[in-house]
């Protein structure tokens, strides 16, 4: 009876901590959100309030993937002190103070790109960047702790997909928001003010979960074997490289496609938040569909498909002007759609190439330093801007060559990838056959012909018996 008390009060203890954990990740999106680099409402604040620069803009949208890179430095002197939940909590608070004092200082503020404004955006931003690549490695490493392995896949699942309702649902307070306020300074303050809130509440509930009733079971080796292991690791080491690459290709630009749309397409930040919201709506119809074909064919050649598909349609952006805004709809939709089977497969594949007892390491490499890759990207990609636009090219044609740049480095840096060995991984062309069900799908953008033409495989002719027989 005792034995059955203990287990019971474990159930109990589990479902409580499962719960709050839910809850903890709704009430944090919206804050999740507005600190990720380029985001919608950040580009309309810093370009369309404040009148920063591409360069300056770019300074900025680069910081949290500087403190991602930093954070691998920072973190392991940081356990020896604090434990994954203790860290995490504490992380969380310093992310609410910086938003905080942030969303208070933007009426003093002035509406220019004067030095005081550049600096107390530089510095908040810094402190946010800081405070959320301490609580993603943190949270990680808590989430062992408390959700057992044998529940992760079903749990993870269903909690992502109310993550995603939260998500949209915010993305469309945004629009409406900014579209009734006019996209005034009070409507920003309105919502970063609604989204710190929010996140207090998760912080409520992080502190309520207990440490967790189970430990991993995996031993993890000092920090310098594990090194030792990752760096004469030569897949995994390949797999990094490319993911470096990668975050220099899709971030030398990337941050920029909101931006254009304000100045050259002279859309509201409420309108382009509506049409980008096409591009997770997307990416939560495609997840499920984008697992079944990893876990049949692997996840290397389900990458290289979808990365592939995703910059295709990405060449849009190359084309687009005030004549043909409809073209949003389909290139934001089509990213989503396309993305996520590249953005689920990444770290499916890092996960399944580690060596376990060097996984923490290798995981803090990895972000590290396709972080450090990517935060040199916007702040080159601004200043190549802005010098263009100084030139006296016109500023249409220097956004339209730039969002060419990405779409053809991808397509050699999945040479990179396919060096990268993933056991029992079928091929590309397995992938794309498999694929069929897509014209289905791309009948409703009227896009038939040009799935047919991308997905159509030769199939060789069979040959009869007595062909195969004959000398």
């Amino acid at each position: 009876m005792e034995a059955n008390r203990v287990h019971g009060g474990k159930t109990s203890l589990l479902r409580r901590n499962l719960r709050l954990c839910l809850w903890d990740g709704i009430a944090a999106i919206p804050l999740t959100l507005l600190s990720q680099p380029g985001n919608i409402v950040l580009a309309g604040l810093l370009t369309g309030i404040y009148g920063f620069s591409a360069k300056n803009y770019g300074l900025i949208v680069s910081l949290p993937f500087w403190f991602n890179f930093l954070q691998v430095l920072l973190t392991p002197l940081l356990a020896e002190r604090l434990d994954a939940r203790r860290l995490c909590i504490t992380s969380a608070w310093l992310h609410v103070v910086g938003w905080l004092g942030l969303t208070v200082a933007l009426p003093f503020l002035p509406a220019n790109e004067s030095p005081l404004t550049l600096s107390v955006f530089i510095i908040g931003f810094s402190v946010i960047s800081l405070a959320s690549a301490l609580n993603g490695v943190a949270w990680n490493g808590w989430m062992q702790d408390v959700v057992p392995t044998r529940l992760r896949g079903k749990y993870f699942g269903m909690r992502n997909r109310l993550l995603y309702v939260s998500m949209i649902t915010f993305l469309l307070t945004v629009s409406g928001l900014l579209a009734l306020m006019e996209g005034s300074l009070l409507a920003y303050m309105v919502l970063l003010g609604l989204a710190t809130v929010l996140r207090v509440f998760s912080v409520f509930a992080q502190q309520h979960m207990t440490a967790g009733t189970h430990h991993a079971t995996t031993g993890q080796l000092p920090w310098r074997e594990q090194v030792k292991n990752v760096r004469e690791d030569k897949s995994l080491v390949q797999f990094i490289v490319f993911a470096a690459l990668m975050g220099f290709t899709i971030n030398l630009f990337g941050p920029f496609y909101p931006v254009f749309m304000y100045e050259q397409l002279e859309i509201t930040v409420a309108k382009a938040n509506w049409i980008l919201l096409f591009g997770p709506l997307g990416a939560a119809v495609s997840f499920p569909a984008w697992g079944k074909l990893q876990d049949r064919f692997g996840n290397i050649p389900v990458m290289i498909v979808a990365l592939a598909l995703w910059q295709m349609f990405s060449v849009i952006w190359c084309f687009i002007d005030r004549t043909n805004l409809w073209l949003l709809y389909v290139v934001s939709t089509t990213g989503g759609l396309f993305s996520a089977g590249y953005g689920i497969g990444v770290f499916n594949l890092l996960l399944k190439i580690t060596p376990p007892s060097s996984r923490t390491m290798a995981i803090a490499l990895f972000v590290s330093c396709s972080s450090l890759a990517a935060a040199m990207a916007p702040p080159a990609g601004g200043y190549l801007i802005s010098w263009a636009k100084q030139s006296g090219f016109d500023p249409l044609h220097v956004y339209h060559v730039a969002f060419a740049f990405a779409p053809l480095v991808c397509m050699f840096n999945c040479l990179a990838l396919k060096k990268v060995r993933e056991v029992q991984a079928a091929r590309v062309t397995d992938v794309v056959g498999a694929m069929r069900n897509v014209r289905t799908m791309a009948s409703l953008f009227g896009l038939s012909f040009f799935v047919n033409l991308v997905f159509y495989r030769n199939i060789p002719r069979r040959r009869k018996p007595a062909e195969r027989s004959a000398p």
